[in-house]
C-alpha cells in the first residue's frame, strides 16, 4: 500500500509543479500582453465556458471507482458490461457538449458578460474552443481514470499532468507573440486533444485485453449509473461555482480590476491548498481499494492517520503562503500594490477549511457513498453564490469572501457526519480536531499578519527572512499539537 501511496505523491507532486508552471507563468506573461483589464477578459471568457469540464454527469469517477471495486471482486461481466455502457454516454455526452459549444459560441457573449476589449466574434471562437478543449478533456479524463483498475493511477495522473502542461505551454507561446484570445483558445485545445489520444494508447498497453470500447454496452446498466453519476456531477458543479461563478460574480458587480484581485489572490494561496490536497489524492486509490476489499478496519485506520497528517499541515501550508505572498507579488508580478492584507487573510482561512472540507470530501466521493456528499456541496455552493450576491454588493470584496468561508465551514461539518455514518458511527471519528486547528489558526492568524505588515516595509531579503522563520515556527508548534510524530511512526513501520 506505502509503495503504491509514495507513487502517487510522486505523480501529484509534478501535477503541483504543473500547476505552479500555470499559476505563476501564465498571469505575468497576459498581464504584459494584454494589460490587467484585458487578462481580466480572458479570465472571465473562460470562467464563462468552463462549466462544461461538469458535462461527463459524473460518470468518469463512479465508473472508475465502480470499475475498480468490480476488478477486485472478479466480477468480469459487469465490469465489462459498466466500462461499455459508461463509455457510451461519455461519448453522447461529448456529442451534447459539441453541439453547445457551437450554440454558445453564437451569442453576444462580449455583451452579455460585460467584455469591452474583444469583438463578438471573437468571444463566440474564444469560447468555442475553450467548449472543445473541455470536451477532449472529458475523453481524457474518462481513461485516465481507468488506471486506477490496473492499480496505476499515478500514471493516470501524469498524463492528466501532461494535458493541463501542454495547454499552458500552448497558452504561453502564444500570448508571448500577442495572438488572439481565439488562437490561443484553439492552440489549447490541438495540444489537449492529441496528449489525450497519447494516453489512451498508454492504457491500452497497460490493460492486457481489458475492454476499452462500446462492446458489450446496454441501456439496463447504462440507466443503472445515471443516478449514482447525477450525484457526483453535483459535486463536480462545485468547481464552477467555487471557480468559474465568483469571477463573473465580481465582474458583474466591482470590475475587472477587483477579478484579478481576487484571483491572483486565490491563485497564490491555492497552492498551500493544492499541495495538501496531493496528500489526500494520493490516499484516495487506497480507500476505494479497502472499500472494495470489505476492510473497514484498514480505512478507518487510513482515515486517522490522514487527518493528522493533514489537518497538522494546514496552518503550515496557509499561514506559510499568507506570509511569502507579499515578497511572491513583488517578485513574481512586480505588482506589490496587489498584495492586500485582509483579501490575503481572508483567502488563507478560506484555503484552510477547504482543505479540511475536501479531505472529508474523499471518504465519500472515493467509495460510491456520496448521495448525501452531493446534495450538501451543491445546495451548499448554490446557496453560498445566492447569500453573496447582496453581501458582495454592499460590503465588496470581503463580504463574498466571508459567506465562502462560512459556507465552507458549514459543508465541512456535515461532511464529518457522513463520515462517521460511512463507518457505522464509529465513536472514533469526532469534530475534535477540527476544533484544535479552527483554535490553532485563530491564534496563529493575527501573528502572521503582524509579520507580514513588519516585513513590507522592510527589504525583500528581511521579508523573506521574517516569513521563513515564521513558517519553520508554525510547523514546529502544529507537529506538537497534532502529534505528527504518531504519522511518522506510522510510515516508518511500513
Amino acid at each position: 500500500m506505502l509503495k503504491r501511496i509514495f507513487k502517487m505523491l510522486a505523480a501529484q507532486g509534478a501535477g503541483i509543479g504543473v500547476l505552479l508552471l500555470t499559476q505563476f507563468l501564465l498571469p505575468p506573461i497576459f498581464l504584459h500582453s494584454y494589460g490587467v483589464s484585458g487578462y481580466g477578459e480572458w479570465l472571465v471568457l473562460s470562467a464563462a465556458i468552463s462549466y462544461l469540464s461538469t458535462l461527463n454527469f459524473g460518470v468518469t469517477t463512479y465508473a472508475s471507482n465502480q470499475l475498480t471495486i468490480l476488478r477486485q471482486q472478479n466480477d468480469l461481466e459487469q465490469y465489462r458490461r459498466l466500462q461499455a455502457s459508461t463509455l457510451s454516454i461519455i461519448a453522447a455526452l461529448i456529442a451534447g457538449g459539441t453541439v453547445i459549444c457551437v450554440v454558445v459560441a453564437l451569442l453576444p457573449l462580449n455583451r452579455l458578460l460585460d467584455l469591452h476589449g474583444i469583438s463578438r466574434a471573437e468571444a463566440g471562437l474564444t469560447a468555442l474552443f475553450f467548449g472543445l478543449q473541455m470536451m477532449a478533456q472529458i475523453l481524457g479524463g474518462y481513461y485516465n481514470n481507468l488506471f486506477m483498475v490496473v492499480q496505476e493511477t499515478h500514471r493516470g495522473t501524469m498524463w492528466w499532468n501532461a494535458r493541463r502542461l501542454g495547454a499552458t505551454l500552448a497558452a504561453a507561446a502564444l500570448a508571448i507573440f500577442h495572438q488572439s484570445f481565439a488562437i490561443i483558445a484553439f492552440g489549447q485545445f490541438v495540444a489537449v486533444l492529441l496528449i489525450a489520444i497519447l494516453a489512451l494508447v498508454d492504457l491500452k498497453v497497460r490493460m492486457k485485453g481489458m475492454p476499452l470500447g462500446f462492446a458489450g454496452a446496454d441501456w439496463v446498466t447504462a440507466k443503472s449509473t445515471l443516478k449514482p453519476s447525477g450525484m457526483f456531477a453535483l459535486v463536480y458543479m462545485q468547481t464552477f461555482l467555487l471557480f468559474q461563478a465568483p469571477v463573473i460574480l465580481l465582474q458583474w458587480l466591482l470590475g475587472p480590476e477587483i477579478v484579478v484581485l481576487f484571483t491572483i489572490s486565490r491563485t497564490v494561496l491555492s497552492t498551500a491548498r493544492q499541495f495538501l490536497s496531493t496528500i489526500t489524492s494520493a490516499i484516495a486509490p487506497e480507500i476505494t481499494f479497502s472499500f472494495g476489499g470489505g476492510d473497514m478496519k484498514k480505512l478507518l485506520d487510513i482515515f486517522h492517520y490522514s487527518e493528522r497528517l493533514v489537518f497538522s499541515l494546514i496552518p503550515v501550508a496557509n499561514l506559510g503562503a499568507l506570509l511569502f505572498s507579499p515578497l511572491l507579488l513583488d517578485i513574481w508580478l512586480h505588482k506589490p500594490a496587489l498584495f492586500e492584507t485582509y483579501t490575503y487573510a481572508l483567502m488563507a482561512l478560506v484555503s484552510a477549511v477547504m482543505s479540511m472540507r475536501e479531505h472529508k470530501q474523499y471518504f465519500q466521493y472515493s467509495t460510491n457513498v456520496h448521495y448525501r456528499l452531493a446534495l450538501i456541496v451543491f445546495w451548499g455552493n448554490l446557496a453560498m453564490i445566492s447569500v453573496s450576491i447582496p453581501t458582495t454588493y454592499w460590503f465588496g470584496l470581503h463580504g463574498f469572501m466571508i459567506t465562502w468561508l462560512v459556507s465552507e465551514a458549514a459543508q465541512m461539518g456535515l461532511l464529518y457526519r457522513e463520515n462517521k455514518k460511512l463507518f457505522g458511527d464509529d465513536a472514533s471519528i469526532t469534530l475534535m480536531p477540527a476544533f484544535k486547528l479552527v483554535l490553532f489558526l485563530a491564534c496563529c492568524l493575527p501573528l502572521c499578519l503582524l509579520l507580514v505588515d513588519y516585513g513590507r516595509t522592510h527589504s525583500l531579503v528581511v521579508s523573506g527572512l521574517l516569513a521563513t522563520g515564521g513558517t519553520a515556527l508554525i510547523f514546529a508548534a502544529s507537529y506538537l499539537v497534532f502529534g505528527l510524530n504518531v504519522v511518522r511512526r506510522r510510515f516508518a513501520r511500513g
